[in-house]
């Protein structure tokens, strides 16, 4: 039983080891590995406001920067991030983690641009926000309906943020796996 209760604790070490993470660093700012970084969100494909229970698609296209300050190549093996709407000033609520298994080459010294395109749409989001962001929603007084439709209403113009987190990068090089925590937050209004 003893054994069992290690397995978690020495693989959660194991993965914590091997990020690399430095105290008083962003997850993304450790020399020599790859770095990602947010350099746009763009709206891929949008339809017109159908009020619930209707579905309305919804289609972002999260732009990343990927650099690789190494001497060889590296491939990317696969990549999540949890995206977050704002609700409220300052206040966001997680609505959807994408994750791909694209394999794809980043040569060294370089830095290139890789875009996810995650699908989503309102009834998925009010589901989301009525049953696992539910005491989220109810802390801050709101409706989902109204919220999800006000996203809807303002994302052409992104009048409200949108932020990643969560992010994990797993990278297959020479010298074997890296793996790259990341996040970012998009429009970058200062």
């Amino acid at each position: 039983m003893r054994r069992l209760l290690l397995i978690p604790i020495v693989l959660a070490l194991g993965v914590w080891g091997m990020t690399g993470c430095k105290p008083g660093l962003l997850p993304t700012d450790d020399a020599g590995k790859p770095k990602i970084t947010l350099d746009r969100v763009e709206v891929m494909s949008y339809f017109p406001w159908a009020e619930l229970p209707t579905r309305t698609p919804m289609a972002l296209g999260f732009v990343w920067n990927v650099n690789n300050p190494s001497g060889y190549n590296i491939m990317l093996d696969n990549i999540k991030f949890t995206v977050s709407f704002e609700v409220a000033p300052g206040k966001y609520i997680e609505i959807a983690t994408p994750t791909y298994y694209d394999r794809i080459y980043f040569p060294s010294h370089t830095t290139s641009q890789y875009r996810m395109v995650s699908v989503m749409d309102s009834v998925t989001m009010r589901l989301t926000l009525l049953v696992a962001q539910a005491p989220k929603i109810q802390a801050l007084d709101l409706k989902a309906d109204d919220v999800v439709k006000n996203w809807y209403s303002k994302i052409g113009d992104f009048d409200f943020g949108i932020k990643m987190s969560e992010g994990m990068a797993v990278f297959s090089t020479e010298k074997g796996d890296v793996f790259v925590p990341f996040e970012g937050k998009f429009p970058n209004k200062k």
